[in-house]
This record gives C-alpha cells, sequence and structure tokens, in this order.
C-alpha cells in the first residue's frame, strides 16, 4: 500500500496519521518473519511497509511493487574512462573510489582530508597518494579511511580526537594528516567506518569489532579511561559495523539490530534512540530492528541571531539520525531546520520517529549532515528535507527549509547511491558518474574553483 497526498489541503490528515503509522513501523520491525539480513549500513534487506493511513489513494493500492533491498549496480558508461564506485562524504569534503581501485577526493583539505600530500587548494580530485586495490572508503568530519582489498585499513585527514589510530608520536594533535597511515589491527577488517571523532573496524575473522578515537562517554563500548589507541569494542555480539555520533556508538548486527552505547541523555545523548536513566550506558542495546539503512550526523553547535542580546545563551547544539526501517524512513535527534523530516514543528524526537515519503517508491539508502537529510529511493530517484538555503534540496531554486521529504526534481538521473556534507548533496549515478548540489564555499561540488553561489541544480564532477 502506499500514503498518497491527494492535495496540499490533506496535510493535516497526514499529520494526524503519523503516530499510529510510527507505532505500526516499529510493530512490523517485531516480527521475526518479517526481518532480513542486514545487507549494509548503506544499503536494505526486503521486507515490507506498515499498513497505510486512510488517506490512500484506492486506484494506487496496488500499484505498488514490493520492497526490494537490492540496490542497484552501477554500469560505467565507457569502458575505460573514470568510473565510480562508491561515494563517502565528510563535513566538507567528498570522496570517490573509482574502479580501478585508486581514491579521489574533493572539497575542504584544511587538514588533509583530500588525501593528496599537499593543500589541494584547487578543490582536489587527484588520486589519494599511495593507496590502489580500495575496496571501501569511509569518511566524516575533515577524516577519511579507506579499506584495502587484503583488509588493512588506512586513515588520514584530522586527528584532534585520535580518530586515524596512529602509532608514532601523540594518539591525537590538531596538525594536518595529508597522506594515509595503516592503521594497526590485530587481523584483516571486513568493513571501516568513520564517525564523530574516532572510528570503527569490523575484523573479518568472527565479526569483532576494534575502534580508536574519542571515548569520552563510552560510546566505543568500551571503559571510558581506555586510551584513544585501538582496542576491542564489546558489542556483545558480532557485528556488521560500528559508527559514532556526537558522544553515542552505533552498533548494527547482521540481523539488522541497531543498538545504541554511550552517552544516552542530555545534550551528549541527543542522537542515542532511547531513554535511559543511565548515562553513559557502555552496554549496547536495541533501539530498532529491522533496519537495512543506517546514518548518523556530527554536531552542529548552536547558533544565535545577529540581534540577540549578549546575555542570551546560544541554542543547544543540533545532531541527528536516521535509519530505514522495513522500507520505511525513521529519524529522531534535534534539528531546528527541518532534518528529522517528520513535518512535525517540534525539534526534537528522542526516539525513531516516522518521517514520510510521497512516492510509489521506497526508501533505500538514506544520509545525514548538518541541516540535511537525504534519501535514495527504490527507482533511482532522491529525495531530501532540511536546510535548503544553498540548493540542498536539489529543486532547482533555493528556499527557506522543508519539514518534509521532497523529491530532489533537478536531479533527473538513476542515483545508486547519496550522500550529504554539511552544505552539499551527491549522488553517485548508475552510469559511474557523480552530480552534486548545493554549497560550493569549500569546493564541495568539485567544480574548479570554489564560490559562495547556491547551487540548486545538479553538476558533473569531473575526474
Amino acid at each position: 500500500m502506499i500514503l498518497h497526498t491527494r492535495h496540499k489541503a490533506r496535510g493535516l490528515l497526514l499529520l494526524s496519521a503519523m503516530s499510529a503509522l510510527a507505532t505500526a513501523v516499529l510493530a512490523a520491525c517485531i516480527d521475526p518473519e518479517e526481518r532480513a539480513p542486514f545487507e549494509d549500513p548503506d544499503g536494505a534487506p526486503a521486507a515490507s511497509l506498515p499498513e497505510a493511513a486512510a488517506d490512500v489513494a484506492v486506484d494506487a493500492v496496488d500499484a505498488r511493487a514490493p520492497f526490494d533491498a537490492a540496490s542497484a549496480a552501477v554500469v560505467c558508461a565507457t569502458a575505460d574512462g573514470p568510473c565510480v564506485t562508491e561515494l563517502a562524504a565528510g563535513d566538507d569534503h567528498v570522496c570517490a573510489r573509482l574502479r580501478d581501485g585508486t581514491v579521489r577526493c574533493w572539497g575542504d583539505d584544511a587538514k588533509g582530508a583530500l588525501g593528496v600530500g599537499a593543500d589541494a587548494g584547487d578543490g582536489g580530485r587527484r588520486p589519494v597518494v599511495g593507496l590502489d586495490a580500495v575496496a571501501q572508503i569511509s569518511a566524516a568530519g575533515a577524516s577519511t579511511c579507506a579499506r584495502d582489498e587484503s583488509g588493512s585499513v588506512y586513515c588520514w585527514g584530522s586527528n584532534a580526537r585520535g580518530q586515524l589510530g596512529l602509532e608514532a608520536g601523540a594518539p591525537f594533535d590538531d596538525s594536518p594528516h595529508r597522506t594515509p597511515v595503516r592503521v594497526s589491527l590485530p587481523g584483516p577488517a571486513s568493513r571501516i567506518d568513520l564517525g564523530h571523532g574516532s572510528a570503527c573496524a569490523v575484523l573479518a575473522d568472527g565479526g569483532a569489532v576494534h575502534c580508536w578515537g574519542d571515548n569520552q562517554h563510552g560510546q566505543l563500548a568500551r571503559d571510558p579511561s581506555d586510551v584513544v589507541k585501538p582496542g576491542h569494542a564489546m558489542t556483545g555480539a558480532p557485528a556488521r559495523s560500528m559508527r559514532t555520533g556526537t558522544s553515542t556508538g552505533f552498533v548494527s548486527t547482521g540481523a539488522g539490530t541497531l543498538l545504541s552505547v554511550g552517552a544516552i541523555s542530555g545534550e551528549e545523548g541527543v542522537v542515542a534512540g532511547r531513554v535511559s536513566s543511565i548515562s553513559p550506558d557502555t552496554t549496547p542495546a536495541t533501539i530498532l530492528t529491522g533496519v537495512s539503512s543506517f546514518a548518523v550526523s556530527s554536531s552542529v553547535p548552536g547558533v544565535l541571531p545577529d540581534d540577540a542580546p549578549p546575555w542570551e545563551p546560544p541554542p543547544p547544539a543540533s545532531a541527528h539520525a536516521c535509519a530505514v526501517v522495513n522500507g520505511a524512513a525513521l529519524c529522531w535527534g534535534r534539528n531546528a531546520k527541518g532534518a528529522l523530516c517528520t513535518g512535525l514543528p517540534d525539534p526534537v524526537a528522542k526516539t525513531p520517529t516516522y518521517a514520510p515519503v510521497t512516492s510509489v517508491a521506497y526508501p533505500q539508502q538514506i544520509s545525514v549532515a548538518g541541516d540535511t537529510t537525504c534519501a535514495r529511493l527504490t527507482d533511482g530517484t532522491v529525495q531530501c528535507c532540511g536546510t535548503d538555503d544553498r540548493g540542498n534540496l536539489g529543486r532547482g531554486a533555493t528556499g527557506a527549509f522543508s519539514t518534509f521529504f521532497v523529491a530532489a526534481t533537478a536531479f533527473t538521473e538513476r542515483a545508486v547511491q547519496v550522500v550529504t556534507s554539511r552544505h552539499a548533496v551527491c549522488a553517485l549515478v548508475d552510469d559511474g558518474t557523480v552530480a552534486c548540489w548545493g554549497g560550493n564555499a569549500r569546493g564541495e561540488l568539485g567544480l574548479p574553483a570554489r564560490d559562495g553561489d547556491a547551487h540548486p541544480t545538479p553538476v558533473k564532477v569531473a575526474f
């Protein structure tokens, strides 16, 4: 069945039905027969949406195909030219893994996140130094990591919280690290994920997790007094992936269970997704099941308006997370610019809340950053919510913000992946090209020169 809004006047009816929908979504997650293996933290498994509310187009009830978790593959447009197979985005930079196993990045290089060995003032897009046979990439903040085909992990960029896992010298520092450095792990890794000030690798043998970086609130699932060097995370079960957002860690299992650990309450635990009297909590606890795609942002400091009196304190920092559960999107955290996508005026959702998507297609992969959330749907289209001051929503013109998912109508190709940085969005197209829109002040769009203009219409990245 499908949620279908016939007229803007039906918006109030949709809002009144949303809480019932959220309950139905979570109930659907509990049924073990509805669950499917966790395919990828950025992908999705087969399931079905909850029953629709009263506002359903009767003639469209049978028009929606069952939810299909499988992502479309990239089919390179050329036989020998550059062809991108994966994207990863940090706060102000984006990286692409190409079919030849190399990695190229663009955007802000102040901390060396582009990995080119020198400050890439032109915005980058040069191959990362010393890497080949790369099988997977991850980015967060001003840092980047890559896993090669042998299972070795390399990281570069900012090491302000020890997220590079350096063995030599101080465990953390403020210097840029412009070339990749191998992380010492007890065995080959099957996955690497960067988060807010930390990184976690899942070992290929047995699914044990080793994390390094910021652990002040126990977000790495071990004692907060542990040093920032790589160490075993007590996830309680083999993991598919683990990453952090703000001061909370998130463990994804192969069965599609999402657990949170670390800061659970207060400002530090705004994205925890559950309520607890214990915080920090170093024992992971379940917040969702049936999860097929998950994303969490870093903190965005609260900013006072220009006319605020000098004694007024700044508003709380924002951070949010979203997941795809049985083909539906749910979001939680704090964001005052609509990035929770619920359509509700409350900027805070302590637990996962239904975020409606108006389309025959289902949300399949989700990405969040700053004040923006974007979802790639099963038909290859992209929908976004949140701020639109730089054209982040991809509608061909700028706006204020949207509290609902809206179609990125200026993007007319078929996406196989979407990633978000703080001010820009990039989509991996099914032909192996990359299209980006939004802000370009730090070179996030991969254009030859940076600019302060809004770019609400996608531009292609040249490699």
